[in-house]
């Protein structure tokens, strides 16, 4: 007898820890710079790095809920928030890895941005897997970014210690400059 899965059970299957998954990482960037029409010819994600700090929020919904609108946030939020901002900062050489090997496959375009001295991001769609971006297995994640871009506007042009100031710094989290 064959069992058969729907698209949620495999996509649950292949996400051991969301937080050192490497095909995670990248089909949540993928999509982040689709919903944010980052495309060649069109317009570029500025600085790379901001992806990494983006993806907790669009992957879990509770998280998303909890950090955007409210006004005072609680300890266990805060905790929540500095959580997320170590380990995406742990991450950033894997995010940088990743989209290393998405350029070497053709999926995206890496271009060193000279004047904001960066590195920024251009998907090529058309090179993708025929409906990827309109598969229902990442409809949670459309949703997800879809309210993360009306809290935070102009993600692909803000630079990265902006979008850190906003999600992070503005809610009470300690940082540190490298």
């Amino acid at each position: 007898m064959m069992q058969i899965f729907d698209n949620k059970n495999i996509k649950k299957r292949i996400m051991f820890n969301k937080d050192s998954d490497y095909y995670f990482i990248a089909y949540n960037s993928i999509l982040i710079l689709d919903s944010l029409n980052c495309y060649e010819g069109k317009v570029n994600f500025y600085d790379y790095r901001k992806l990494i700090y983006i993806l907790p929020f669009i992957s879990s919904e509770s998280i998303l809920v909890r950090s955007i609108g409210n006004s005072s946030t609680s300890q266990e939020d805060l905790k929540l928030l500095e959580d997320i901002y170590i380990k995406s900062k742990l991450r950033e050489p894997i995010l940088k890895s990743i989209l290393f090997t998405l350029e070497r496959k053709g999926y995206l375009i890496l271009e060193k941005n000279k004047s904001r001295n960066c590195i920024d991001v251009r998907l090529l769609p058309e090179t993708l897997p025929k409906g990827f971006l309109n598969s229902d297995l990442f409809k949670t994640e459309f949703e997800n970014i879809t309210q993360f871009k009306k809290s935070y506007q102009r993600l692909s042009f803000i630079n990265l210690e902006t979008l850190i100031e906003k999600l992070f710094k503005e809610k009470g989290v300690i940082i540190w400059d490298v």
